[in-house]
């Protein structure tokens, strides 16, 4: 088995080398024989975390988008046949699928056209006998992802299911907030001398609730002001305008 990690770009059926987050993030492996992984994943019915596609022409940027979407993420498995037997029960069966360059220039596409681009790790499994491709989409660390035509959606129980504007709302407030509570720790983190401190600390607190009334969706405008308000009370008082500067200096 062989692995590459690399960052990319799809232009044209071109691959150049990314240097920015926007650009394509895509992981290559190999595997003669079939994984421990893609056997325990052939063993399941499409549900949350899987996804089962006879041909590449099957693939679409919702099912990159939808995993992107999802708390944990999954696979896609190309190469798989889906039956429904009379009780209702999902049978698959690995029927193959042609693996090279192209197939997975389509792939990539694919991937490159979701807004941001969806980062994807490509394996081709059982190479010796019957090869099929495995798709792994990490849960997404730029939420929300959408098609190029727009279309928020996530991964629901066998099936890709629509993002509401209310949904796709607490996905930005998710990630925003996260990053917000991030950034403040590194900061104040550098400061050194008891009086930046103690600012430091009072700034802290207050954001840390910032973040938290952000990321629950229960902050208004009012609440919002008194919490930056707040960050003033501590044994050196700062005002809107310090604390406007101080988060304009942080990278």
């Amino acid at each position: 088995m062989t692995n590459e990690a690399v960052l990319i770009q799809v232009d044209d059926g071109k691959l150049f080398a990314a240097a920015d987050p926007d650009r394509l993030e895509a992981v290559f492996g190999e595997y003669q024989s079939i994984s421990d992984r893609a056997n325990r994943l052939l063993s399941r019915q499409e549900d949350f975390y899987v996804a089962f596609k006879r041909s590449i022409s099957g693939l679409e940027s919702d099912d990159l988008v939808s995993f992107a979407n999802s708390k944990k993420g999954g696979a896609i498995l190309i190469g798989v046949n889906r039956t429904t037997h009379g009780n209702g029960r999902e049978r698959v069966a690995l029927v193959g699928c042609t693996v090279g360059d192209r197939e997975q220039l389509r792939i990539l596409a694919k991937a490159s056209q979701c807004v941001p681009p969806v980062p994807v790790s490509i394996f081709v499994e059982n190479r010796a006998e019957k090869p099929f491709y495995r798709i792994e989409v990490p849960s997404g660390p730029h939420k929300p992802y959408c098609t190029s035509g727009g279309t928020y959606k996530t991964r629901g129980d066998g099936r890709n299911e629509m993002l509401y504007p209310a949904e796709i709302l607490a996905l930005f407030r998710e990630m925003e907030g996260g990053e917000l509570s991030r950034r403040f720790q590194q900061a104040t983190t550098s400061l050194g001398s008891a009086a930046q401190e103690s600012i430091a600390s009072g700034i802290r607190q207050s954001l840390e609730a910032l973040a938290k009334a952000t990321c629950n969706g229960e902050g208004n405008a009012a609440d919002i002001v008194a919490i930056t308000e707040g960050a003033t009370e501590c044994s050196v008082r700062l005002s809107s305008q310090d604390l406007c500067g101080f988060l304009m200096r942080m990278p």
